[in-house]
């Protein structure tokens, strides 16, 4: 059993180790919010804890426990089990599963969107709720992305409300980069960009914002094709996507990158009877540069060999981690979905991206 899922449906096809409850195809908000387990809400309540003293009277010295407030702190808690989901500050204010669902009523209404999938993750501490809102855009020919928009939130305090683009590569089901409306994906924090996810406003206002909010994916979405169809057309070697893997995901070669650098300024700078010395760390940091690492061997694999790849282009680079982030670490496929939308995987595609337009030549 999947140690961070928790509940949530998808529709057509089983999932989750087949844990999640299984929908026809665009179902209503009432029964995805049922069907997903996220028909609960939290509640934000006062904090104590207990002080320990030792007290001495008449029978001797014994300690004594005080119960008192925590002026700045309070507990989230689930409603529905009175489980503890996290602990924060008095200003935190939650937004509640009910409340994202309800976000996307205008858009399913227009028929703008579906709802595809939703659910919980570490026992209530993260849910996400994702949905389709367009049809496949092809890159290159037979190699098309189909737009999917994510709307999550963490109940423990330790991660704002998040959308982002996620768009899904038909041919070999990886997340592409998630363009969202700010480099986190902090929607709070991209309130200058024009998106924000409200908790307070009637429902016409709310409507007209979750209109505007699937025009700016849309425009973040086209940006991301555009830079993708520019990869295609640019070739790169092996060599380089190595240095890429290298740069990604090999810690020793990092440090071992600065440290050269500093050594070879001292060669030059040193005395004769410490210039061998220096050069022999010099030669101990180049195999360190030259040695091949799990995640660089199979990134270069995943670009010759993954669905889709075929060892030629940037595209083809890019494609090749997103498929090692996706399929190739460690974990399970659990752990490695949580990781891509909300964890490192999210911030090594991003990396991957800004690496590749950046060196590329782009």
């Amino acid at each position: 059993m999947a140690h961070e899922f928790e509940s949530g449906f998808v529709v057509r096809e089983k999932a989750w180790h087949g844990l999640a409850t299984v929908l026809p195809e665009n179902p209503s908000v009432a029964e995805a919010l049922k069907a997903s387990g996220l028909d609960w809400d939290v509640e934000v309540l006062p904090m104590q804890t207990t002080v320990k003293e030792a007290v001495a009277d008449e029978s001797g010295v014994w300690e004594k426990e005080t119960l008192i407030d925590v002026p700045e702190g309070r507990v989230v808690v689930r409603g529905s089990d009175k489980s503890v989901l996290g602990f924060v500050s008095r200003q935190y204010k939650p937004f509640q599963n009910r409340e994202a669902f309800e976000w996307f009523q205008p858009l399913i209404d227009d028929g703008m969107c579906q709802l595809v999938t939703a659910g919980s993750l570490m026992q209530g501490r993260k849910v996400w709720l994702q949905a389709q809102y367009g049809d496949a855009v092809e890159v290159k020919d037979g190699d098309a992305l189909i737009p999917y928009l994510l709307l999550a939130c963490g109940h423990d305090g330790k991660m704002s409300v998040r959308m982002q683009n996620t768009p899904v590569r038909v041919v070999c089901w990886n997340t592409m980069q998630a363009a969202g409306v700010s480099e986190d994906g902090d929607v709070e924090g991209a309130a200058k960009g024009g998106l924000s996810i409200s908790h307070k406003g009637d429902v016409m206002a709310k409507a007209v914002q979750a209109r505007n909010a699937i025009v700016a994916m849309n425009r973040e979405l086209q940006q991301s094709i555009d830079a993708y169809r520019r990869m295609t057309k640019l070739p790169v070697t092996e060599d380089y996507v190595r240095t890429l893997a290298k740069n990604l995901f090999d810690v020793d070669y990092l440090k071992a990158r600065d440290l050269i650098y500093k050594f070879r300024q001292r060669e030059e700078q040193a005395e004769v009877s410490i210039r061998e010395e220096t050069r022999a760390k010099i030669a101990e940091l180049e195999k360190m540069l030259n040695k091949e690492g799990r995640a660089e061997k199979k990134v270069v694999e995943a670009f010759h060999e993954s669905p889709g790849c075929e060892g030629k282009t940037a595209w083809d680079a890019f494609n090749a981690v997103t498929y090692h982030l996706d399929h190739g670490q460690k974990g399970t496929s659990e752990s490695r979905l949580a990781s891509s939308w909300f964890g490192s995987g999210s911030r090594k595609r991003a990396q991957a991206m800004d690496l590749i337009l950046g060196t590329a030549g782009m």
